[in-house]
């Protein structure tokens, strides 16, 4: 993993150094006998440059259609997308276009309808090369426009994909633009990351500005670059690769005629989508290598170019009062390309992108983002060590969120913050070795509100350790940690704690400090059911992530003394389902009855969580809500605890069992529940109540969007 990061890293500095020159440096040394770490990584490397490099084949000419292999496009009889291609000539870059379609492969349902306007080149014949190919052909030429127009209304798909003749796709060209059409009804219109072939950005999504001028946004930049690769909304998108609901198209009355020939008519489209009530979406995983200029050229003085300057006036005055709310001319790009002028924006800081599938931790940055995009926020997201982790980035990406990576962003980052501060309303600080990197800058130097998210109370969770083990060394870091995070919560406009046990805490040891108590989770969905099928599950699960130091002591404490005396009772399988795991941990695996499950998936977990008898929460020591029970709460499964497990979360005796913490106390309590069905069943229905009541989204914005207007 590491070896993977560097490679992007030194990829990133390389500049223009090409894939091919990458491919000959890797084969001399392959040539040269060169193993170890040299290998590795330069292997790292070609693997990132080709993720970066598009997938282009050369355009070449073709004197006869004989020339051409056969290209396969899928048959589809009901199709769900219509991808309609204009084209007038240029039979080589059609032929390109189409083959690159059979090569991603993309799994949506599609037709593919050739508007051929009017061609007199080997585009006449194209049928006799591509199979399933629609082709509706015009008596005379119509224009781009009207072309396009005249196609539409032979399509039989719930929506349609525009896509010029001139560009070449990359795999998830369609899947990842319908993905976002089927999941967001409110979306209207979606495009793509349109990019030259030598991979540089053409165009992620547009930008109109009050004097209508228009800008492709981050023209010639480095299309991997974070800021072009999170969904958003957008102005416009160029209609080289856009896709749109067909009844939608419909009730607009498809491209505006007063545009035509062409250009402005898919800007033109954009607004009225969004008067239509609907979002203009940028999917950047929708990647369209796009040869610019090849049917109309790029003087604007000759030919149909020459209708750009005279469409954008009429774009202007058509759209004037929209127009006239944009910001002049290059002020405020920051909130001008996502269209998030009005919105206020919260900037989250963690140690890392939130990998919810790892710790408890990363669940609830990850909630809280969710929650915030849902209250209509806009959302950047800082992970410390500039990583993107993977596929979680891409996850938080197509969320909506525009996340900071990379070795540009870790130099220049308070650059960044220095340029952009005055747009960012809220700071979400998380975690007190991380907060304390940042939180003098932001009280210093901006005027955001700040608020700490500490999660835990790191030194009351230490002082509990020692007062367990003695061990001198957590009482100097317990006093360490008092040190830092008073340090923060002082400083903080207002700090929050998952629960009121940590708050009275702190306000016992400093009254004066702004401290609410708010849940670590903000669940927006629930599942169905519960333990009604408790005689046909089996086992008892403890599910945490191992880096953490009371899960560690928790599960080596109840498998070395508590599960034996269950065991001499009852043979009870014991799961162990967490991140991490140390060797002394893993070592228990096949032992006695208990299986260890290393990284365990979302799915495997709702699985487990499924399939088991009970949860068993053995902390001895901690601080705070644990999420660990909350989870098992929301999944349904009834849990027997410690009072320590137990904590900061109110009405939960009518949910869990809180065993005494002793060995003895606590598998005695576990014995008892696990027969009991009637028991089992009224605490599963008691804890997705309880869950529902105090851990859902609504509860928790309830709580606090006081706090942010």
């Amino acid at each position: 993993m590491k070896l993977v990061h560097y490679a992007g890293l030194l990829l990133k500095s390389m500049k223009k150094i090409s894939l091919s020159r990458i491919r000959n440096l890797f084969r001399y040394l392959k040539k040269e006998g060169v193993q170890g770490t040299k290998k590795r990584l330069l292997e790292c490397i070609y693997a990132e440059a080709q993720k970066e490099t598009p997938a282009v084949v050369k355009v070449r000419s073709f004197q006869s259609i004989e020339e051409c292999e056969r290209l396969e496009l899928a048959e589809c009889k009901t199709p769900k997308v219509s991808v309609i291609i204009p084209v007038y000539n240029e039979f080589a870059f059609t032929y390109q276009c189409l083959a690159s379609i059979v090569n991603a492969g993309d799994h949506a349902g599609m037709e593919v309808i050739l508007a051929d306007d009017h061609s007199t080149d080997l585009t006449r014949q194209i049928c006799s090369v591509v199979s399933h190919v629609k082709v509706v052909r015009s008596e005379r030429n119509l224009g781009f426009l009207r072309n396009c127009n005249q196609a539409a209304q032979q399509a039989s798909g719930e929506y349609l994909f525009f896509l010029n003749n001139d560009t070449q796709v990359q795999k998830g060209w369609l899947d990842t633009q319908l993905r976002l059409m089927e999941e967001n009804p409110l979306i209207g219109m979606t495009g793509a990351k349109l990019v030259y072939a030598d991979g540089r950005l053409q165009e992620a999504g547009g930008i109109i500005w009050q004097d209508g001028s228009a800008w492709n946004y981050g023209n010639g930049q480095d299309a991997g670059a974070p800021e072009y690769n999170y969904v958003k909304d957008v102005d416009y998108l160029s209609g080289a690769a856009i896709m749109i609901r067909a009844a939608l198209w419909k009730q607009i009355g498809g491209f505006d005629e007063r545009f035509a020939p062409a250009y402005c008519e898919d800007s033109d489209l954009a607004f009225a989508v969004r008067k239509a009530g609907y979002r203009v979406v940028y999917q950047p995983q929708s990647v369209v290598v796009h040869y610019e200029g090849i049917s109309n050229g790029t003087d604007v003085r000759t030919g149909i170019k020459k209708y750009q300057v005279a469409n954008t006036n009429k774009l202007y005055q058509k759209w004037k009062q929209d127009i006239q709310k944009a910001c002049p001319c290059g002020v405020n790009v920051f909130q001008s390309r996502e269209r998030s002028r009005g919105k206020k924006v919260v900037l989250f800081v963690d140690h890392y992108v939130p990998m919810p599938d790892r710790d408890a931790g990363s669940r609830t940055v990850f909630q809280y983002v969710r929650m915030f995009l849902k209250q209509g926020f806009a959302v950047k997201f800082i992970g410390d060590n500039f990583h993107k982790s993977e596929p979680y980035t891409t996850m938080m990406q197509q969320m909506g969120v525009e996340v900071l990576y990379g070795a540009y962003y870790q130099k220049h980052l308070f650059a960044w913050l220095d340029e952009n501060q005055s747009w960012i309303d809220f700071v979400f600080l998380n975690r007190p070795h991380i907060s304390v990197k940042y939180i003098d800058y932001f009280c210093e130097k901006t005027d955001c509100k700040v608020f700490y998210y500490g999660h835990d109370l790191h030194f009351l969770r230490n002082r509990r350790e020692f007062a367990l083990t003695k061990d001198p060394k957590k009482e100097k870091e317990a006093k360490e940690w008092a040190d830092k995070e008073f340090y923060l919560m002082r400083r903080a406009d207002l700090s929050y704690y998952p629960s009121q046990t940590e708050v009275d805490e702190i306000q016992k040891l400093d009254s004066s400090i702004r401290v609410k108590a708010v849940t670590a989770y903000a669940f927006d969905s629930f599942p169905q059911g519960g333990q009604e099928d408790v005689a046909g599950r089996e086992g008892m699960l403890f599910v945490g992530g191992f880096a953490h130091d009371p899960n560690r002591d928790a599960v080596l404490w109840f498998a070395k003394e508590v599960y034996p005396l269950i065991r001499k009772e009852r043979q009870i399988p014991f799961i162990i389902a967490g991140s991490y795991p140390t060797s002394e941990i893993e070592k228990l695996d096949g032992k006695n009855g208990i299986t260890v499950k290393a990284f365990a998936s979302v799915q495997e977990l709702t699985a487990l969580y499924a399939s088991c008898r009970i949860a068993v929460v053995p902390l001895r020591y901690g601080a705070g809500v644990k999420g660990k029970v909350v989870e098992a709460l929301y999944h349904g499964i009834p849990v027997v605890t410690t009072p320590v497990g137990a904590e900061g979360i109110e009405d939960i005796h009518t949910a869990v069992c809180v065993a005494q913490q002793s060995a003895q106390g606590f598998a005695a309590q576990v014995l008892r529940l696990y027969d009991d069905t009637q028991r089992l069943r009224e605490m599963s229905a008691a804890s997705q109540e309880l869950v529902k009541k105090q851990f859902s989204m609504d509860a928790v914005w309830e709580k606090i969007k006081e706090d942010f207007v």
